[in-house]
């Protein structure tokens, strides 16, 4: 229409009229990847407290098998039951169909193989050189991203896990790896193939979550996981010890440290993808070690404090420049103001 003489009068009108439409516009293109971020982070702070609560768990007797099957079999119907209450308004691209069981089958295993190989790992070695070992899959997300694309990762992503592994390795190994207890490397092994088999999951599995919506994903994965933690439990058939105390325990991360946070979680992968989302989970290894200090009175020696802050900024650096005010400005993002007429 820019064509025509007669628009020119009514240019001012236009502008005026698309003006509030484009910035309306950009404001929703910016809201997706602002929340994606304070999504990631909440379901990363509530995952982080799953180890602390697993500590009340085998205080009462209960096994890491027991731990295991319980949590996956007592979050199965919640997942469910959350996809019927709100599942309509997270739909994905379609419907789910037969042939995403198959799917959902093989990122389930594969997510029951990363918690069985890091369970393992940590029965193993010292449950600090396991953490390091075991976040390095944002690495691997990163390498299988480049290989699948076949460019470099982004300037940005490099910069932030070079940032935060540093500030993770202030956080959990400040005495140095000399302190780590022996059989190191047959430890290690488990723990890489923890990080291996998540990273596999978590970057193959990203297209499926688009496809499907986010929490049929989350339900369909955990109830393929624990039907795998059925099957190897029938195989092995390890003792459970299972008490009343520890089922009250296992409950709680059940629902707060697994169904709730896994919701968040794949909805920020859907918005934003899981290389960035692997990135924000860095920080979930000194959210637990802070949040030991808080709860727990362990204390947290001043390397480790300087690592915690690296650590919150290298997550900030993702999205904002390395700065105070950049973190305050993905923090406060959930208290904004709703600016829509």
């Amino acid at each position: 229409m820019t064509s025509q003489p007669h628009a020119d009068a009514d240019a001012p009108t236009a502008s005026a009229q698309s003006s509030p439409v484009s910035t309306q516009k950009s404001a929703n293109a910016e809201k997706p990847v602002g929340s994606a971020l304070t999504i990631v982070l909440l379901a990363t702070v509530a995952l982080a407290m799953k180890g602390l609560l697993a500590k009340f768990v085998y205080a009462t007797g209960m096994t890491v098998d027991g731990l295991l099957l319980l949590r996956f079999l007592i979050a199965m119907p919640f997942f469910w039951l959350g996809v019927m209450l709100f599942g309509k308004q997270r739909p994905g691209d379609r419907k789910m169909q037969p042939v995403d069981l198959a799917w959902g089958a093989l990122y389930g295993g594969l997510f029951f193989l990363a918690s069985l190989f890091d369970f393992t790992a940590v029965s193993l070695i010292d449950v600090t050189v396991s953490r390091i070992v075991l976040f390095t899959f944002p690495a691997v997300v990163m390498i299988l991203e480049a290989l699948h694309k076949r460019r470099f990762p982004p300037f940005r992503q490099v910069v932030c896990f070079v940032v935060t592994y540093i500030g993770l390795m202030l956080v959990l190994a400040p005495g140095g790896f000399d302190m780590v207890s022996g059989g190191l490397w047959y430890g290690a092994a488990w723990a890489f193939g923890s990080a291996l088999t998540y990273a596999c999951y978590l970057y193959f599995g990203q297209r499926m979550i688009k496809t499907i919506g986010s929490m049929h994903f989350a339900a369909l994965i955990n109830t393929m996981a624990g039907l795998s933690m059925v099957l190897y439990e029938l195989v092995v058939q390890k003792p459970l010890n299972l008490n009343p105390a520890g089922i009250t325990w296992t409950a709680g991360i059940s629902i707060f440290c697994t169904v709730i946070p896994f919701f968040l979680l794949y909805e920020g992968i859907r918005r934003i993808g899981a290389t960035q989302a692997s990135l924000i989970s860095l920080s979930g290894p000194a959210m637990t070690f802070f949040a030991a200090w808080l709860f727990l009175g362990e204390i947290l020696t001043v390397p480790q404090m300087i690592g915690f802050a690296v650590v919150t900024l290298g997550v900030a650096s993702l999205k904002n420049s390395f700065s105070l005010a950049g973190l305050g400005r993905l923090l406060a993002r959930p208290f904004a103001p709703n600016t829509k007429p």
